[in-house]
């Protein structure tokens, strides 16, 4: 299921960036933006991914776990510098910035609509 939301998600990101892209008539900033915002996001959930694994782990010694966890605060700072860089250097637009950044939540939703509920066994 997490393999088919992530597909969905840089699928998502994609599409968006292509109505972007259409809505600005060619101009770049705006697709780029979405694609900025989706990799922000792709930061994001692999941070959180890495380090649910390291603390799901068992068998995973203290300092195993130690390193999973400076990893998943680095990759928060790694995503702080990566939102400044997007959005006040390069000033991409912030609209688009945060379409590309739902992409992930895009991907959620049509997961869950997809799926059917479970059947009543009575």
């Amino acid at each position: 299921m997490l393999r088919r939301i992530e597909r969905r998600a840089m699928l998502s990101c994609a599409i968006m960036a292509l109505g972007a892209w259409a809505i600005a008539r060619g101009r770049v900033d705006a697709p780029l933006g979405v694609l900025g915002g989706g990799a922000l996001v792709w930061i994001s959930y692999r941070g959180i991914k890495s380090g649910v694994d390291a603390l799901g782990d068992r068998t995973t010694s203290r300092v195993r776990v130690a390193v999973g966890l400076v990893k998943f605060f680095t990759r928060y700072g790694i995503l702080a510098v990566a939102a400044y860089v997007i959005m006040a250097r390069l000033r991409m637009p912030p609209l688009a910035v945060f379409g590309g950044a739902s992409s992930l939540v895009v991907a959620v939703m049509i997961e869950a609509f997809r799926k059917k509920p479970p059947h009543n066994v009575d």
